[in-house]
């Protein structure tokens, strides 16, 4: 972290220089608050900037781009498009780099730090902007950033949880990590995690609640009721075969001086605005003006009825290889998000992938579990190289990857990578050492 931290704050004092910004990150919740966090440092010190939140860094972005600029999110995994900027360019991001680039280049790999699980880019970028002015209290945007990702308060993290916690920017409460506040049985109505039997189905969360004589607002639910509630959680989730309670259950972040309390409603909501396309929604809420919350919240809760539409198609009509489980789509609303949900609460044995054809192209999502990274899954490698071979492109972390690939091309794709995810908990499985039982 020291050597993370001067290397950031040589980045900050050269972007203090600048007499102008532009800023280019990714349109999923830890590129927006990337994108929020920068570009709020750079409106504290009075220096002009466009922001352009995308899917993807490709040829089209490189158009008319003129410098000085910053990637967030993005970057580190291309060096062949970075190296063609003339113009003075900083790169901050937390995937997994790939050659080597010229310019100013922050990433925790590059420290010895894991950036799939303990800093995400927002971390990353927060570790420049606390150097460019009093920014502590926008250090709850990088926690968001984090757990947009799924990563835990551990490693990088937990230092920048333990200085926003020391400025006010945040508070721990323990109890139930809900993305809603409010009455009980709507909170389990419509939220999508935790994702259990009677999920949007309101006769059925009823009747749970009922059964467990449960009523109040979630944030504030007396000791004896929280306990009880937890237990039945946990006991749903682990007969669903799932063991992400502890996801749900614990230390809940309150953001204190952003526009929305709940840390992970505000994930949900600048998800589902990067999923409907107006990812600058979601960078005004990071900035915060009022006025972009309820058109948020409209969005988001449009946002949770896909993917419970989607989620019930999982369910229905997943197929599995020898070493995956996937999903093919058409005009898919959530294939990241019905990924996640997918590993974390249904089918946490094989690595999961979705592929949803749309706008002549197929996006891949695919997500592992830290029990099959043990074993030796790095989904960063084996979508780079299944999308390469039929002419896309891949890449991310070992535990959550991305690509793209040609219409036409699916069932190669999904053959090469089941092959190369074998190889990898194959290879893992024959270099682990013998274990000796005794008699």
């Amino acid at each position: 972290m020291k050597r993370l931290d001067k290397a950031a704050q040589a980045i900050a004092r050269s972007i203090m220089q600048c007499d102008s910004m532009r800023v280019i990150s990714h349109n999923d919740a830890d590129g927006i608050t990337s994108a929020g966090l920068i570009c709020s440092a750079l409106l504290r010190a009075g220096i002009p900037f466009q922001a352009t939140l995308l899917n993807r860094l490709d040829e089209s972005v490189l158009a008319g781009l003129e410098g000085p600029v910053v990637f967030c999110d993005m970057g580190s995994g291309k060096p062949e498009l970075i190296s063609r900027i003339k113009e003075e360019c900083f790169v901050l991001d937390h995937h997994r780099p790939v050659g080597k680039l010229d310019c100013m280049h922050l990433n925790p790999h590059l420290f010895g730090i894991d950036g799939a699980f303990e800093l995400s880019a927002a971390g990353t970028v927060y570790s420049v902007v606390r150097h460019m002015g009093e920014n502590a209290d926008l250090s709850g945007l990088a926690l968001v950033g984090a757990m947009g990702d799924r990563q835990g308060m551990i490693g990088a993290n937990k230092t920048i949880l333990e200085e926003a916690i020391a400025s006010g920017a945040v508070e721990l409460k323990s109890g139930l990590k809900m993305s809603r506040d409010g009455p009980v049985e709507e909170v389990f109505q419509s939220s999508i995690e935790p994702l259990l039997d009677f999920t949007g189905d309101a006769e059925k969360t009823r009747q749970f609640l009922d059964d467990l004589k449960i009523k109040g607002n979630v944030e504030s639910l007396a000791r004896d009721d929280l306990a009880k509630l937890c237990t039945a959680i946990t006991l749903k989730l682990l007969m669903q075969g799932s063991f992400a309670a502890d996801s749900i259950i614990g230390e809940a972040i309150r953001l204190k001086r952003e526009l929305v309390e709940n840390s992970l409603e505000m994930v949900e909501l600048l998800n589902a605005c990067g999923n409907r396309d107006v990812p600058g929604l979601g960078l005004t809420l990071c900035l915060r003006d009022p006025g972009a919350l309820e058109p948020a919240r409209s969005l988001a809760q449009e946002y949770r009825g896909h993917i419970r539409r989607e989620i019930g198609m999982l369910r229905e009509q997943n197929q599995v290889l020898r070493n995956i489980r996937y999903l093919k789509m058409v005009n898919m609303e959530a294939g990241a998000i019905v990924s996640g949900l997918g590993i974390r609460y249904l089918y946490a044995d094989l690595p999961l992938v979705t592929l949803n054809h749309k706008d002549d192209m197929v996006k891949i999502s695919a997500r592992g579990t830290k029990p099959l990274i043990s074993r030796g899954l790095d989904l960063s490698i084996a979508l780079r190289e299944a999308a390469g071979a039929v002419g896309g492109a891949g890449g991310g972390h070992t535990i959550a990857s991305g690509a793209s690939i040609p219409p036409g091309t699916e069932d190669r794709f999904l053959a090469v990578l089941d092959e190369i995810v074998g190889e990898q908990l194959h290879k893992a499985a024959e270099g682990a050492p013998a274990v000796e039982v005794a008699p």
